[in-house]
């Protein structure tokens, strides 16, 4: 029997290529040294293509966190922790990471073997359980206090309205006035209150761009302080889309009315409605964003901006910054639900100091979508010539997506991950490259940096810089480096073979 122990050889390898984890092992420098079926499912890329490749920008997106690993690793013990993890496409997962250190014969270091599970689901599962009981526990208070207030509110309506006809003296009409108005004024707040329990569930009116200018433009007017100015911009070709103008209307209200108060002293916003239609690569920007034909309302204020750890929160009910008794946190929570119950979504991106921009994207009518579907099916895709564009980016599967969007509509392509790769690559190539589209920051050597170096080695150089990012201060920056173009990330393929034909064709 122990003969047959001695001799009986396991494989090892076999057995974490059939593991249900994603098991990954890659030397010091993070090269790929294994990597099982899980983890081609993971993380999209098959072995034989990433075997020998870095793997940094995929586990290891914050350095704190790897020098922590690495530290631990050394000591001897087993690291675990949920890391933020990037697959093919850039989509972005939560990933449960245990790690061990493998050591040679001698003791050496040689490899980290990392087992990884993807808790992405579970863990958004259970955020959204729990903020779904913290906002049903609103919902159900909101509610209950709207009815008792429901019932307090109309014996008053009633009988100020019947007091009214009875009593002559002016004095006494005035002031049966002003209880009705006070009573009325309580009963719009009690459907407000109402709406966190049932939600808005929006309409089926034709709503069309001159109607929306309407409106914004009574806003302003009603709403923006001394010193606050309104810079509106519609589209002449706005797409019609549905639901109830008054609710969108409050919504809008909200939005401008958070922006005054985020200038004090005055400032500018910035009202721009567009057309725009969302590939799949927007869907990350909100939980109800999916891929289609939108109507797109952006507000950007040039206010103090919000903070980082507070944004995420900003749109809760009963969520507010403001002092006691100065706010209660009902404005953008109620535009919230209100775009939700129309189909669309919203999103809040600010930084503080920076401002504050606010999108808000109605569907467009169905009717609509349908005839863009058919448009785009029938179309023909517009087609490179064999221009040659440089990419830079250091975000290895945004660069991949980049390059492959790039060569699938007839360009040819040349890549590199950082700036200074980029400078000496178009300082051998330049009379080959017709185009260079860069990311703004980069380690090394910035956007910004890169552009002003290019442009010295040929004032003729062509370049569109991307970000996600759109800070007033930026901006300027880009446009003062020798930019013709600019990205706003994310976006769709289409804008960006139009922006790369419109900069080469000019």
């Amino acid at each position: 029997m122990s003969d047959l122990h001695a001799s009986a050889t396991i494989d090892f390898k076999a057995l974490l290529s059939a593991a249900p984890d994603a098991v990954v092992v890659h030397d010091l420098n993070d090269c790929v040294l294994f990597w099982n079926r899980a983890a081609e499912l993971l993380y999209g890329w098959d072995e034989e293509e990433i075997l020998g490749r870095q793997i940094s920008q995929i586990f290891y997106m914050d350095r704190d966190e790897r020098a922590e690993a690495m530290e631990a690793l050394h000591k001897g013990m087993t690291w675990q922790r949920e890391l933020r993890h990037v697959d093919r496409n850039g989509d972005e997962y939560l990933v449960q990471v245990r790690q061990y250190l493998q050591r040679d014969l001698d003791g050496s270091p040689q490899a980290i073997v990392s087992f990884n599970t993807d808790v992405t689901k579970k863990r958004r599962q259970a955020d959204a359980r729990k903020r779904a009981r913290q906002v049903k526990s609103s919902s159900l208070l909101a509610g209950g206090v709207a009815h008792e207030l429901n019932n307090a509110l109309a014996p008053i309506m009633l009988s100020s309205a019947m007091l009214k006809r009875t009593v002559e003296d002016a004095k006494a009409q005035n002031m049966l006035g002003m209880i009705e108005k006070c009573a009325s004024k309580g009963a719009a707040l009690v459907s407000d209150l109402l709406a966190f329990e049932r939600g808005r569930g929006g309409g089926n009116d034709a709503i069309r761009g001159a109607q929306i200018r309407r409106g914004l433009l009574g806003i302003g007017e009603a709403l923006l302080s001394d010193g606050v100015s309104l810079e509106l911009k519609v589209a002449e070709d706005l797409w019609e889309c549905r639901g109830k103008l008054s609710e969108l209307k409050c919504a809008f209200e909200s939005v401008v009315q958070n922006a005054c108060e985020a200038m004090p002293t005055g400032g500018i916003l910035s009202i721009d409605v567009q057309n725009r239609f969302f590939d799949d690569n927007y869907q990350s920007l909100a939980p109800e964003a999916k891929a289609g034909a939108y109507i797109e309302i952006k507000f950007t204020d040039s206010g103090s901006g919000i903070d980082a750890e507070v944004l995420p929160y900003v749109a809760e009910p009963f969520f507010t910054t403001k002092m006691p008794k100065q706010g209660f946190g009902f404005g953008l929570a109620q535009a919230h639900a209100t775009i939700k119950g129309h189909h669309g979504f919203m999103v809040i991106e600010s930084e503080r100091g920076e401002g504050t921009t606010v999108r808000i994207c109605i569907p467009a009518a169905a009717e609509v979508a349908r005839e863009l579907d058919a448009q785009r099916t029938s179309d023909s895709l517009v087609r490179g010539r064999g221009e040659r564009i440089l990419v830079v980016d250091d975000a290895m599967f945004v660069r991949e997506a980049i390059k492959r969007t790039l060569e699938d509509r007839g360009y040819q392509v040349l890549v590199a991950q950082d700036g200074v790769e980029a400078l000496a690559l178009y300082a051998k190539r330049f009379s080959e490259i017709d185009l260079v589209m860069t990311n703004l920051e980069m380690p090394y050597l910035e956007g910004p940096e890169l552009c002003r170096a290019l442009n010295k080695l040929n004032p003729d150089v062509k370049i569109i810089i991307s970000t996600g990012k759109q800070s007033a201060a930026r901006l300027k920056g880009i446009q003062l480096c020798g930019v013709q173009g600019f990205l706003r990330k994310p976006y769709t393929a289409d804008c960006l073979i139009a922006e790369v034909e419109s900069i080469l064709a000019n």
